[in-house]
């Protein structure tokens, strides 16, 4: 039977029914989404720490490249510490200073720094003014001409201060990660010679340097990870333990014996 116009009008008036989500199917592609988003963040965040660390190492080992030329121009003699920790000291004789001419100041800052110090400074008791962070950085105190212990008990002719004193300096620690909170953050050098105090000397490091700078989050413990620039010029990230096992044994004292794990 043929239909008549009027039904045809009917018909295509009429809303077609479409196939929707079930509330199931929506849970589950919720689901997948939040399983992707779990997956792709913790890569993302490897990659991006995997770039600072690569920035990072890069201005470490451009610092070395101007304290090459710098110890060149100064016959041998290497830069100089003058920040302590929590004061102020002199800012002059420090490398933050002396090396800018060689490398420039923003080589100073490192892209794995997170301390607040850059901005609101530390205000030390009976201080006038906070001191603020002038470097991520610090020197190895050992081949300071002020604040050697070896200075301290023999006098300024016993500093480790120029290339020639140094039997191995591709296997010396120069340039390092200062820690990003107290009294250290505000310094240019670590007093390595105090973490032998105790029983866990990465506890002790950790106070004054970064031991886990490379890992993008505070870690303490012998196995932390952090980058160091050796007196050659050359970068690495190791761990506390390949830098540091004891007063004897460690990558900071020119006269100490090198740690079976530090290379």
């Amino acid at each position: 039977m043929l239909s008549s116009p009027k039904d045809k009008l009917k018909n295509t008036s009429e809303p077609r029914l479409r196939p929707g989500f079930t509330l199931v199917e929506v849970v589950v592609v919720v689901g997948i989404i939040g399983l992707l988003l779990s997956l792709t963040f913790p890569a993302l965040r490897s990659i991006r720490l995997s770039a600072l660390n690569t920035e990072d190492l890069s201005q470490i080992r451009q610092m070395g490249l101007a304290h090459r030329v710098y110890q060149q121009v100064h016959s041998d003699a290497f830069v100089d510490v003058g920040l302590p920790h929590g004061g102020y000291g002199d800012r002059a004789r420090s490398f933050t200073e002396t090396l800018e001419s060689y490398s420039g100041e923003a080589i100073m800052r490192s892209p794995l720094d997170t301390s607040a110090y850059w901005e609101a400074g530390l205000q030390e008791d009976g201080a006038e003014e906070p001191v603020v962070r002038r470097t991520s950085y610090g020197m190895n105190n050992y081949l300071s001409r002020n604040y050697s212990p070896k200075v301290a008990l023999e006098g300024p002719g016993a500093a480790a201060d120029r290339m020639t004193r140094i039997p191995q300096p591709d296997k010396v620690i120069c340039f390092l990660h200062m820690t990003h909170f107290g009294a250290y953050a505000v310094s240019d050098h670590p007093h390595v010679e105090s973490w032998s105090f105790g029983p866990e000397p990465w506890r002790l490091a950790s106070n004054q340097v970064a031991i886990s700078a490379s890992e993008g989050e505070t870690n303490i413990n012998d196995l932390a990870e952090s980058n160091y620039g050796f007196l050659d010029g050359s970068t690495d990230t190791r761990t506390f333990r390949e830098v540091y096992e004891s007063a004897q044994t460690n990558l900071f004292d020119p006269e100490a014996d090198i740690p079976l794990s530090g290379g």
